[in-house]
Order: structure tokens, then C-alpha cells, then sequence
């Protein structure tokens, strides 16, 4: 059994500030390696946006947090980050539609 058998692209928004004024914002992919797990639909949690959601899935992953992590794609479906966990031996990420 892998233990990790999937890849995720994870899209990262990076704003530059110059002189206290916002400049630009860009986007930064990175590939990572985990394990895709649905999610049994009973998980509830804020969003980003301070509203309730279901957790539809998560990734665990050996990868560190990385900071403005927006959305992640697992076998061509495209999920939102609701929250980023960071644990000792690995991370867990939740995800929603």
C-alpha cells in the first residue's frame, strides 16, 4: 500500500505591498504529494469567509504549511482550502467544493 498516492497542485496568492500601498498579486503553484480522503459528510467548519461548511474532503501530506494556500487539485477536481493543519509528523488539509 503508498501511502501517499496522489499529487495536488496547490495555488498560493501572494500580494506585495510597497510603501503600505498594494502593487500586485500573483498566483504560485507547487506540486505535492498525499492522500486524498472523502469525507463522511459530518464535518463542520468555518470557511475562509467565516461561514459554516461541510468539509467535503481531506489531504494529508509530509509538505509543509504554505502560507495563502487558496485552492488545491487532486485527479482534476479543484477544491477550496477551508483550513491547514500542521501536526508534528505530517499535515492535513480540509477542503470544500
Amino acid at each position: 500500500m503508498v501511502r501517499y498516492p496522489h499529487r495536488a497542485v496547490v495555488v498560493a496568492a501572494t500580494t506585495t505591498v510597497t510603501d503600505g500601498e498594494y502593487s500586485s498579486e500573483s498566483a504560485e503553484n507547487t506540486t505535492i504529494k498525499g492522500r486524498l480522503e472523502p469525507s463522511s459528510g459530518f464535518t463542520r467548519a468555518k470557511n475562509p469567509d467565516g461561514q459554516q461548511t461541510e468539509v467535503k474532503a481531506k489531504f494529508f501530506t509530509k509538505s509543509v504549511v504554505i502560507a495563502g494556500a487558496k485552492t488545491v487539485t487532486v485527479n482534476g477536481e479543484t477544491y477550496r482550502v477551508i483550513k491547514w493543519w500542521p501536526f508534528q509528523s505530517h499535515t492535513e488539509i480540509w477542503l470544500e467544493d
